[in-house]
């Protein structure tokens, strides 16, 4: 059953083509890793996808009724919210009882006790305290600080925020972009096992490929504006890859040739300018475009999904650091996440 679908979509960034009239959907129950080179427009994808960005061309549907959560990179503000009450906001009317409940409990001794039975009896009604109890479940898995203040947390800290707030909204249709950044081992595991359980449609890019072989399906690689589906998990794709590549390398060797035959007729010159070789030129000068707009491919890539290492795995987390040098302040409250396959400058 599609509950997002994309027909002949195109998107452009001045000349640069980011989606070229692609056809894509989301089925309930597919749990599709995205792949593509770093600035192949894959959180554009998204974007469209959620919603946010309007194409160029071609059409979005949506089906009714589905609800679309993004989770990206960047991270959420509302710098005044406790954590609690930022992982419930998302949730409508249920989630401001509970974020009022949460707080009235918070203060026991000092509660107005017939507000406390109002808030309790009206999500009796509604059956929140199924959702409480789900909201507390994902909080307590992600070891976040409940009470605390958006505002007292490292980035780290709040992109575990925004993803919790994701999961328990248990939408339709989930996107996300690099869940895996800032969790460790077993809370990766833990993810891993809410995200194989969901009943609904799953897209995400990860750079984290025990993740992505754990989790998906099926895989959707978007290369210079196209779409390539292919169903079955990550390995999988990844033989069906390097027989591909292995085909396309043949291939190009054999129109190399070719080309290179033809950049020889072409210095004779005299022949190549007759009106009955004009063709000929044409077909040359087709050719020359087309090894230009060849992928190089870079360097021999060769993948291998290991069960036992993580990429999403944090390296190191610091906070509040402060550090002097002959009594020359060097440091002054440094606070940052290092997360496996960073590049800092």
């Amino acid at each position: 059953m599609p509950l997002v679908r994309l027909d002949r979509v195109s998107l452009n960034f001045g000349t640069h083509v980011v989606l070229d009239e692609v056809d894509f959907l989301l089925k309930k129950g597919s749990r599709i890793g995205l792949l593509g080179r770093n600035g192949a427009g894959k959180t554009t994808l998204m974007k469209v996808i959620a919603g946010s960005v309007t194409p160029d061309g071609g059409e979005r549907w949506l089906r009714s009724g589905v609800e679309v959560t993004w989770l990206e990179q960047s991270l959420p503000d509302a710098d005044d919210q406790t954590v609690y009450d930022m992982v419930a906001d998302g949730l409508a009317e249920i989630g401001a009882l509970l974020k009022r409940y949460h707080k009235l409990t918070m203060d026991y001794e000092n509660t107005n006790m017939e507000e406390l039975e109002t808030v309790q009896n009206q999500l009796e009604a509604k059956d929140g305290w199924s959702i409480s109890q789900k909201v507390d479940s994902v909080i307590t898995q992600l070891e976040l600080p409940s009470n605390k203040l958006m505002s007292q947390l490292s980035g780290g800290w709040r992109k575990r925020v925004a993803l919790a707030r994701a999961l328990v909204r248990e939408p339709e249709c989930l996107l996300l972009d690099e869940p895996t950044n800032h969790l460790d081992i077993p809370t990766i595991e833990w993810l891993e096992k809410q995200l194989k359980d969901y009943q609904g449609a799953l897209l995400l890019v990860t750079h984290d490929r025990t993740f992505l072989q754990n989790v998906v399906n099926g895989i959707v690689e978007l290369d210079r504006g196209n779409i390539y589906q292919f169903d079955g998990s990550f390995e999988r794709f990844l033989r069906f890859r390097e027989e591909q590549l292995a085909a396309e390398e043949t291939s190009n060797k054999l129109f190399d040739k070719k080309l290179a035959e033809e950049e020889v007729w072409i210095r004779k010159g005299i022949k190549a300018r007759r009106t009955r070789n004009e063709g000929r030129v044409r077909a040359l000068e087709a050719m020359r475009k087309t090894r230009g707009d060849r992928r190089k491919l870079q360097g021999a890539a060769k993948f291998k999904v290991n069960a036992s290492e993580y990429s999403g795995k944090i390296v190191a987390e610091l906070a509040e650091v402060s550090h002097s040098f002959d009594n020359k302040l060097i440091i002054n409250s440094f606070s940052t996440t290092i997360v496996r396959g960073d590049r800092i400058g």
